[in-house]
This record gives structure tokens, C-alpha cells and sequence, in this order.
């Protein structure tokens, strides 16, 4: 799913949130591929969302599901994505945010 952004817009907003606001450091493990695959789904934009099942994040990444949980857990930690449960109480959407820089140790 892309929309009509500008393909360069959203790897400057990429490569702004992982490498100049610090997040690549503080992402730890499979959780990078987690969070490339949920930006995937909400068209490399910051602030939007996106739902998507658990099955389908585990299917894109094609990692664990333990592993999956597990890098959500981190995502949403750091606040780079946030999570609400759907009506079924089986798919979520996330939420991307657009997040500060982090601030040095």
C-alpha cells in the first residue's frame, strides 16, 4: 500500500528517525525489521497508521511470532509505534509516530 508521497521524502524521514535522531542504536535485534515492515505498510510516512495482523507481520518479516511480540514491545517502548487492539481483540493497528530525537546516555 504507497500513496503519491514522494519516494525520497519518506527515505529522508527514514533515514531521519533511525540514523540523525539516534533510534538504529536503540533498536535492538529482529526489531529493525519489524519496524521497516510497519513503515512498508503505512507508505513510509510518519503518523499514520495502519492495521495489520500479527500473522501478517510474522508472514512480511519472516521471523518467529515470539520474535515479532517481542520487537513490537520494543517499537512501542521506544515510541516509534503505538498499538491499539481492534474489535476482535486480534488485529491492531499501529500507530507511527514521529518521534523526537533521542537523548544521549
Amino acid at each position: 500500500m504507497m500513496t503519491d508521497v514522494d519516494e525520497s521524502t519518506q527515505l529522508d524521514w527514514v533515514q531521519s528517525v533511525l540514523f540523525d535522531r539516534g533510534y538504529l542504536s536503540r533498536i535492538r535485534g529482529e526489531a529493525i525489521k519489524v519496524y521497516l515492515v510497519i513503515i512498508e505498510a503505512v507508505g513510509g510516512e510518519p503518523d499514520r497508521s495502519v492495521t495489520i495482523s500479527l500473522s501478517q507481520l510474522v508472514a512480511r518479516t519472516r521471523l518467529s511470532t515470539p520474535t515479532v511480540i517481542d520487537g513490537l514491545a520494543q517499537l512501542e517502548k521506544l515510541g516509534l509505534v503505538v498499538s491499539t487492539t481492534g474489535p476482535r481483540g486480534k488485529v491492531k493497528t499501529y500507530y507511527v509516530a514521529d518521534p523526537p530525537a533521542v537523548e544521549s546516555d
